[in-house]
């Protein structure tokens, strides 16, 4: 049995620049070729092979003639080492590619319903051009993933930029400007959609999709209502989610309060139709937020200059 110690004592002195010169005799007429592709000296060639042969303990050439090849254990041995320094290339290559940020992981929150629908496009187009970037894309509510972000379980953050929403330190990259809120129905099925104005104390009578307690847009609606002196509206439901707000909008004769550019969404097909009363309320710019810490990080680094110049 071969003690360990010396093939660990081997395998430490083995340099990857010898069976680089070794299999390029193995493939060259001549020594010369090697030293000129190599830019070396013929005589740092020759030096070259005699050392690592003499690290292995037996030749790796042999002449007939004037001719040279492989001898009987140089040919087990050079298709090994040439698995090796294949193995080194592609290391290299995945070393240039995670120092680039062309290769990684990135770690994304989105916490409103705006930051999903300008995140989903920006996703698509970022991992068409950085593929070899694993993304991991969660949606939560903001306190939720403001805290993911801060105990560095998410790389960045896609959130509001809302007056103590981002903790002190924290970078910060605007992605959409504030949008207009305003109120959409049902189509069909809304006893209001057919109105050409109305007023707040008509639409708090109606069954609505409310946001849920903590949220801005909870804190939105409750001040819409507050300033005539009302409460909430007593009717309807707590959802937070985009897509199933969406189908109670289509399916439904619930009320919803959005930013312009969801609502639009739904208005396209004249699935829906926005209500003509005017809120004079806007929800913050949405951004995007991160650790400055984390700046180091290739990913997060192409990501964010990918935000701030997406391509065309």
């Amino acid at each position: 049995m071969v003690k360990s110690q010396p093939i660990e004592s081997l395998a430490s002195r083995l340099k990857l620049r010898h069976m680089q010169i070794a299999l390029a005799l193995r493939d060259a007429p001549s020594a010369k070729e090697v030293a000129a592709a190599a830019n070396v000296s013929e005589s740092a060639v020759s030096k070259t092979l005699a050392e690592l042969e003499a690290q292995l303990g037996f030749k790796l050439f042999e002449r007939i003639g004037n001719a040279k090849r492989p001898t009987e254990m140089g040919r087990q041995i050079l298709p090994m080492m040439e698995a090796v320094v294949a193995q080194s290339r592609g290391l290299a290559q995945a070393v240039t590619d995670v120092r680039s940020g062309r290769l990684g992981e990135l770690r994304i929150g989105v916490a409103t319903d705006m930051g999903k629908l300008t995140l989903a496009p920006l996703i698509h187009a970022f991992n068409q051009a950085q593929p070899g970037v694993a993304l991991d894309v969660q949606a939560g509510g903001y306190r939720a993933m403001a805290d993911q972000l801060l105990d560095d379980r998410l790389d960045a953050l896609v959130c509001y930029d809302a007056p103590g929403l981002i903790a002190p330190g924290l970078g910060r990259l605007r992605l959409a400007p504030p949008q207009p809120l305003v109120v959409v129905a049902n189509a069909r099925l809304s006893p209001l959609a057919a109105r050409r104005r109305l007023t707040l104390q008509e639409l708090h009578g109606q069954p609505w999709c409310k946001p849920r307690p903590g949220t801005m847009m909870h804190d939105k609606l409750t001040a819409l209502f507050l300033g005539c002196d009302l409460g909430l509206p007593p009717r309807g439901i707590q959802v937070s989610d985009l897509l199933l707000t969406d189908e109670f909008v289509r399916t439904t004769d619930y009320l919803v309060m959005l930013p312009l550019a969801a609502a639009q969404r739904l208005t396209v097909a004249a699935e829906a139709v926005i209500l003509p009363v005017e809120l004079h309320q806007h929800n913050p710019p949405t951004i995007v937020a991160w650790q400055r810490a984390a700046e180091r990080q290739p990913p997060l680094r192409q990501f964010l200059q990918f935000c701030e110049a997406p391509p065309g």
